[in-house]
This record gives C-alpha cells, sequence and structure tokens, in this order.
C-alpha cells in the first residue's frame, strides 16, 4: 500500500499532508488525559478533547482498502492513493483550522486501532502510544459506570475483571504492533503512564524532543487546563487533573485489589505486561 505524496498549498509548496498533526492513542484509563493536561499549557501546541474522527476515518479507509480499493480502481479508474490523500485531506480539514499553526494533539483513545491507517493517509502526521501498567489500568476500568446506550447495561470491561484485563490487553497487543509497523520512521514513540506522573520533567523532554519543539520557560506557558476545559469521558478524572500534578496512583492496584484478584489480572495479561516491562 504506497502513501499518499501530499498537497498542494496557496503558495505552490507541498506540504505533507499530516504536518504538524500528533495522534495520541492508547486503552483508556491509561493517562491520556494526563498527557493532554501536561502539554495543553505549551503555546506551540493545541490538545483539545477527543474528536472520534480519527479512527472513524482511518478504518473507513482500512476497509476500503482491504475490500473495495481493488476493484474501484479496476473498474473506476478511481486510485487508492487518491481515495487515501481525500481521506488524509478531510480529516486534516476536521482537526486544523485554516489559520491554526499550532502542532494539533489529538488524544482520542482509540486512535490506537487505527495508527497504522492514519500512517498511510497521513504520511506526515505522528503518534504516541500512551501505556500504563496493565493491573492499575483494570483496577480504574473496574470503578467506571460506562453504559452501552442501545442496552443500558455496563459495558463488560467495566464489570468484569477478566473482560477488563483483556480489553487492556487486546489494545496494547494493537499498539504494539503499530510501534513494530512504524519502527524507524521516527513517527511513534511509546509514553508511559509512570513516567509523566512520577517524572514528569524527563517525560515532557522526550515528548518535546520528539515534537521538535522545546519547552518554555515559565513565562511563555499557558495556563492549566481550567474545569470547564475538560468534557466528556475526561471528567471522569477531573479531580486529579485539577489537582498537583501526583505519582499516589501507580500502582494503585496493589493497594485496592485482592492478591487472588492481582493473579488473575496477572494471568491473564501477562504477554502485554511483559512486553511493556511490567511482569
Amino acid at each position: 500500500m504506497s502513501e499518499p505524496s501530499g498537497r498542494r498549498s496557496e503558495e505552490g509548496n507541498t506540504k505533507p499532508l499530516g504536518a504538524g498533526l500528533v495522534f495520541a492513542g492508547g486503552c483508556p484509563r491509561s493517562g491520556l488525559t494526563l498527557l493532554r493536561k501536561v502539554i495543553a499549557r505549551h503555546p506551540r501546541v493545541l490538545a483539545g478533547p477527543d474528536t472520534g474522527a480519527a479512527p472513524s476515518i482511518g478504518l473507513q479507509w482500512r476497509n476500503y482498502a482491504q475490500s473495495l480499493g481493488g476493484l474501484h480502481e479496476k473498474y473506476f479508474d478511481l486510485e487508492p492513493d487518491y481515495v487515501a490523500e481525500t481521506m488524509g485531506r478531510f480529516l486534516e480539514t476536521i482537526l486544523r483550522a485554516e489559520s491554526e499553526t499550532r502542532i494539533i494533539l489529538e488524544k482520542t483513545s482509540l486512535n490506537i486501532t487505527a495508527f497504522d491507517a492514519l500512517a498511510v493517509i497521513l504520511p506526515a502526521a505522528k503518534f504516541i502510544h500512551v501505556v500504563r501498567d496493565g493491573r492499575d489500568v483494570a483496577a480504574s476500568l473496574l470503578e467506571r459506570n460506562w453504559r452501552d446506550p442501545a442496552t443500558g447495561q455496563p459495558f463488560a470491561h467495566v464489570s468484569d475483571r477478566q473482560a477488563a484485563i483483556d480489553y487492556w490487553s487486546g489494545l496494547t497487543a494493537t499498539g504494539l504492533a503499530a510501534e513494530k509497523k512504524l519502527e524507524g520512521s521516527g513517527r511513534l514513540i511509546r509514553v508511559r503512564y509512570e513516567d509523566l506522573a512520577g517524572r514528569p520533567d524527563s517525560a515532557i523532554k522526550t515528548i518535546c524532543d520528539f515534537l521538535e519543539i522545546d519547552w518554555p520557560s515559565a513565562a511563555p506557558l499557558r495556563p492549566p487546563l481550567a474545569n470547564e476545559d475538560y468534557i466528556g469521558l475526561e471528567r471522569d478524572s477531573l479531580p486529579l487533573m485539577l489537582a498537583p500534578m501526583t505519582s499516589s496512583r501507580i500502582g494503585r492496584h496493589r493497594r485496592i485489589l485482592t492478591p487472588d484478584i492481582i493473579r488473575q489480572l496477572e494471568d491473564g495479561g501477562r504477554p502485554a505486561l511483559t512486553a511493556l516491562g511490567y511482569l
């Protein structure tokens, strides 16, 4: 699958599609809102709430490329590269206002499911895989009251221990596959919740190096995000987001779960836990 080359700007210069777009993704409750809290203070970064646009369009592209792309090229001269570029331009238009020059960071958690497709339709975009100890993620998921709007029943991954660790494991495996696919491209980094919460200065430097920007001195920093800046599921973490940074939730599963439950989570999530160095 070849990558679209770019688009023509008003000045006549070719600008690669996705330049200045950064997609963060990972399992919910892994630290994506914390990432936004940290990086949103940078004056050169616009880090908004989740939009859901990227995985929707990226997965549509993947489905098209795997099913209809060849037929449309054969019978209608509709080349896959053209469709990819069109979808990429559409997504870029959704996420970036015409006059916006800042880096756009979009952190819908399920971006992780479409990193590979987004890398094709936006060949200059970058990606951040946010990870966290799956035992802490499962513990946090099991405290949610997220319900299927179609049935009104709680989702399995917030009501069943095995489903919670399976959910984390599956999304983590998807992220690790994207890391492997983009290895060596300089387009994807992994950021650990434990570093964001426990070693923020080091984590911020790593992220800024990846984005090719410097962390400014205190004076140019933007004000911290306020209550009204957090929307949707972000508000599940509102007290933490409005409070000073803390590392107190690292390893929280050890304080709130019984040894038997922890053992079950470790057995169910062992491959991903081991791959990320948590076991």
